[in-house]
């Protein structure tokens, strides 16, 4: 296959990876926009591309440079468009553009910036964003 074909199709060394990141807001509007506010820090600073959200609030991917969004991206922003998420629950989907994985530095700094305000927070394992996922499996 060729190479332009790979990545369109987001193939081979074009595969691109990201990570599910659950927080549990406990159900508190307040909480939930200081968890955005955290979070909003940790993009900014290591230049992320975020879809997701909770309570209400959904994060869409910047569209600069790139008009797909991955599939995996795409399912957390409907699951949480049409509430299927418990209300005391926010997720999101984190990737770094023009790289094949979040950095663990990141992933660290993410950690960190949730651990100070004992929230309960996951971060899953890499995922291929482009593969159908069931939000079952996160």
């Amino acid at each position: 296959m060729k190479k332009r074909i790979r990545k369109k199709q987001h193939l081979g060394e074009f595969k691109q990876y990201g990570n599910i990141i659950t927080i549990n807001s406990r159900g508190s509007e307040e909480t939930a926009e200081e968890i955005l506010n955290m979070f909003e820090n940790v993009i900014y600073e290591f230049s992320l591309t975020v879809a997701g959200g909770g309570t209400g609030r959904i994060l869409l991917p910047q569209r600069k440079n790139n008009k797909y969004i991955p599939k995996l991206a795409a399912k957390v922003v409907i699951s949480v468009a049409e509430g299927s998420l418990p209300i005391d629950k926010m997720m999101f989907c984190v990737y770094k553009k023009g790289s094949s994985h979040v950095p663990e530095e990141v992933l660290g700094a993410i950690n960190d910036t949730f651990a100070e305000k004992n929230y309960y927070m996951r971060i899953s394992e890499s995922v291929n964003l482009w593969e159908s996922i069931a939000l079952e499996d996160i």
